[in-house]
Parts: C-alpha cells; sequence; structure tokens
C-alpha cells in the first residue's frame, strides 16, 4: 500500500500557525514523523488564511527537504503556487513530485495539464466534473477516463495518474461509500492507472470516526486500491495497514507484520 501522508497542510491551525511563525523546527518534526511512521510522499499545502500561497508553499517545501529526500505532493488550488513548488522540489534536485491535483473541471484541466505535460509530474486526479461530484459510478469513471485520455495525451505514464474516485460521509448519504467502491471497481477493470483517495471523509460526522476509517480502508484494499492519503501516525490505521499488505501478498513471509507485532505495534 502506498502511504500518502496528509498532515503538513496550511489550513490545519497547528501546522498554519507554524507556517506564519516560520517555525522551521515543528514542521521538521512534523515531516520525520511522518516519514518514520511508513508514509512514501509528503504532501505538501502552504494555504493559510491571508497568507502569500507562493512564499509560504516554497519555504514549506525547503524546510521540509532540509530533513528529507522523500518524494513530495504539491498541493494547492492555485496554479502560480503549484508551479512555484514543483519548480521549487526540482531545483533543489528533489525527485519530480506529485501534483495535487487534477480534476475533470474545465478550469483546472486548463490550469494544471500544461504542468504534466513541462514536468512529467505524477498527479492525483478527481472523479469531479464541472457539474460537481458525479452521482453514479459510471458517471464517475467517465470523468475517469477523461483525465487518463489528458493526462496521457501529454505524455505522462499511465501509472503515474493515481485517480481518487472521491469519497462521501456516509453520514449525509447511506450510498455514498459504495458508490465511491464501484467507482473505484470500474477504475482497476478498465484502466490502466492506479488509484488512491482521501477515504477518511467516509465517516465525516460519525462517532468514534477512526473505526470507520480503517473499515473502509480495508474494504478498498479488497478492491485493489493502490494507495491512500492518511494520517500515517494514527497507529491502528498503520497497523491496519500491516494487515492489509499481509492478507495482500505484499509482506514477503508476513516479515513486516511480524516486526510490527515485536515492536508491539499491532496493538
Amino acid at each position: 500500500m502506498f502511504l500518502m501522508g496528509e498532515s503538513i497542510n496550511g489550513t490545519r491551525k497547528t501546522v498554519g500557525d507554524a507556517i506564519q511563525a516560520r517555525d522551521a523546527e515543528f514542521i521538521k518534526a512534523l515531516a520525520l514523523e511522518q516519514v518514520e511512521a511508513g508514509a512514501a510522499v509528503l504532501d505538501v499545502n502552504g494555504g493559510v488564511a491571508g497568507g502569500n500561497e507562493v512564499d509560504d508553499l516554497t519555504w514549506l517545501i525547503d524546510t521540509v527537504m532540509g530533513v528529507t529526500d522523500t518524494q513530495l505532493m504539491v498541493d494547492s488550488a492555485s496554479p502560480q503556487a503549484l508551479d512555484a513548488g514543483v519548480r521549487a522540489v526540482i531545483d533543489k534536485g528533489g525527485k519530480v513530485p506529485f501534483i495535487n491535483s487534477i480534476s475533470g473541471e474545465q478550469p483546472r484541466i486548463d490550469a494544471v495539464l500544461p504542468l504534466i505535460e513541462k514536468y512529467k509530474c505524477p498527479v492525483v486526479g478527481l472523479c469531479l466534473s464541472d457539474a460537481g461530484i458525479p452521482p453514479t459510478a459510471e458517471d464517475r469513471f467517465a470523468v475517469a477516463q477523461r483525465l487518463h485520455d489528458l493526462c496521457t495525451g501529454a505524455g505522462l505514464p499511465p501509472q503515474d495518474l493515481w485517480v481518487d474516485p472521491l469519497v462521501l460521509a456516509v453520514s449525509a448519504d447511506p450510498c455514498a461509500a459504495q458508490v465511491s467502491m464501484d467507482t473505484l471497481k470500474l477504475i482497476k477493470e478498465r484502466l490502466p492507472v492506479r488509484t488512491t483517495g482521501g477515504l477518511s471523509n467516509v465517516s465525516f460526522g460519525l462517532p468514534n470516526r477512526p473505526l470507520l476509517n480503517r473499515t473502509f480502508v480495508a474494504m478498498c484494499a479488497g478492491l485493489g486500491i493502490d494507495g491512500v492519503i492518511v494520517d500515517v501516525r494514527n497507529k491502528q490505521m498503520m497497523a491496519t495497514m500491516k494487515g492489509i499488505e499481509a492478507l495482500r501478498g505484499e509482506d514477503n513471509f508476513c516479515g513486516a507484520y511480524l516486526k510490527a507485532h515485536r515492536a508491539g505495534a499491532l496493538e
């Protein structure tokens, strides 16, 4: 399972405060904590209310790259910030970063597709259209198909497009999780892309969210999801991940599972 650490996000108060205060030690510690917990990619989002996102994001990237060479995911709604963030990573000699994200919305395609073509960045693709989030799995798949065609047409290998089927809260729509899973199945069956998602949205508004999140991750893993965007610092979630990898045949002779057990990380 390819784990994308979600925690360095300026929309979170503690991170936003650290960005505004240029508290590099806080950001460095947060980056290392996620890497040590198993993140293969670190999402970096410098969006702080009232801030200068280009400056904030490039400072954030410089700070994180000062302590780890883990691949980054440049995350912004601003095309200018995305471009500046990707260039900041490349100029410092880092691995070409992910872009988070492109969608089926035409303004977003117009803004992000040129960056994909220019930098050949792996990218998260959202099953979102100009009309919003499609209500059915077939309609979401149609967006995924369009993103595949656009990104591969721009020279991106299909395996570098990570499609997010989008997850809504079951508290608002009892069928929300099932539609996401049905979309995931269609994508896995019909497209040579990879799949990911911010699966914790499924539990919004409900008690004991970690239980629902872990259960949903396991259900999606059974359908073949390739990666997830999660808080890798959550020990119960990471224990679930170790179990998933063992059961999917991704952990040779269950070595990582046994190591985690001996370290008391599966409790």
